[in-house]
């Protein structure tokens, strides 16, 4: 049997960063992940943006770890040679009702710390940018994108780096606590069980996690862990409309952040995307068929974004890609925060659970490593 000191379940961005963050303290490390590669599912289909952390209510770990990871984030890209672009952001608001909640949403910026942020006018949006129509908006100077798989990649060289190994291909089937150790049953790509013994676990598993959890025998509905798998569409937009973008643009976001809304975003090339929208996934649905494109959603992007980017039509969209993203139950209701736990409370000390890491998780990847081996110290 295998012994190590952390074993890291899940090796998207978050799972990533707790594997550097964990070999760099010290700690001997294995990082095991069912698919044959990183990143495969919610860290790789995403907008892969640098948030600034307004969103989010003041004193959520979301709003305090996204607004530190913001600057740190840029830091980090110099050192590790990530591309990223430091481009800004627009939220505009379109209709007359929506100013007031710009404005709440412009409060709230200012207290979590946000840099730079300011409320425009009209005339000075349209300055940022010319070929966007709205009354006011806020702009984000600190708002940025990054190269998701290079952000990825850089984590894992750096856990390899202090020492840690990787199990691609291994799914997590079962763990218990024993004698103060966890011991893990795996199953490799070939049927074969591995067992893996560790001191501690950080469960990191994305989409699964609350599975994950549930393997260790929690109860995930009196947790409040149970996730919903919540799929969003993207469009790329033709080249000649993209060449009028040169920032993020993004709609007032739906009052409990279901969503952040349909919004106008960039990648490395100047290639504009639009989404994503959001729609939540019949659990009878094979996750074979997660990915499929449904292009029947066309005309709702076009009459979203149509209305503060007026130059777009419908022939400038194609169908772009599908990313799922793994929400807390309720979330229509209230705003969910990340759920990052140290279970002791369940009896099972050194197991840290990281429950609906969605948005703005890619932005706050090192952050909640940090936090994860923070609470394991203390």
């Amino acid at each position: 049997m295998m012994e190590v000191d952390v074993i890291v379940i899940g090796s998207g961005v978050i799972g990533l960063a707790c594997a550097a963050e964990s070999a760099k303290q010290g700690y001997s490390t294995l990082l095991v992940e069912r698919h044959e590669s990183f990143g495969q599912e919610t860290s790789s289909r995403n907008s892969e943006v640098i948030h600034s952390g307004i969103y989010y209510p003041t004193g959520t770990l979301k709003a305090r770890l996204c607004v530190t990871a913001n600057n740190n984030l840029y830091n980090e890209c110099s050192r590790a040679d990530v591309w990223n672009r430091r481009c800004g952001k627009l939220i505009v608001a379109v209709a007359s009702g929506e100013i007031e909640p710009l404005k709440k949403l412009y409060e709230r910026g200012l207290a979590n710390g946000v840099d730079g942020l300011r409320l425009l006018d009209a005339r000075e949006a349209k300055k940022i940018e010319p070929h966007i129509e709205c009354n006011s908006a806020i702009f984000l100077p600190t708002t940025g994108i990054i190269d998701s798989h290079q952000l990825m990649k850089s984590y894992l060289l750096e856990a390899k780096e202090h020492g840690a190994d990787t199990a691609f291909g291994v799914e997590f089937i079962a763990g218990e606590l024993k004698d103060d150790r966890y011991q893990l049953r795996l199953r490799d790509t070939n049927g074969e069980n591995v067992n893996v013994e560790a001191q501690y676990v950080v469960n990191s598993g994305g989409l699964r996690a609350d599975k994950v959890a549930e393997g260790f025998g929690i109860d995930i509905d009196k947790a409040e862990y149970r996730l919903h798998h919540n799929r969003g569409h993207y469009y790329t937009v033709s080249p000649a409309k993209s060449k009028l973008i040169s920032h993020l643009v993004y709609p007032l976001p739906h009052q409990h952040l279901v969503s952040v809304g349909i919004h106008i975003t960039l990648d490395k090339a100047g290639q504009v995307k639009l989404g994503p929208d959001m729609g939540y996934l019949d659990p009878a649905i094979p996750e074979s068929e997660w990915y499929k494109f449904d292009d029947s959603r066309k005309d709702k992007f076009f009459t979203a974004v149509r209305s503060y980017f007026p130059a777009l039509e419908s022939a400038d969209l194609s169908p772009g890609q599908v990313g799922v993203r793994p929400k807390l139950k309720g979330s229509e209701e209230t705003v969910k925060d990340f759920i990052v736990h140290e279970e002791s409370d369940k009896g099972l000390q050194g197991l840290v659970n990281l429950i609906g890491i969605e948005s703005p998780g890619l932005t706050c990847s090192r952050e909640l490593a940090r936090e994860v081996f923070r609470i394991l110290k203390n």
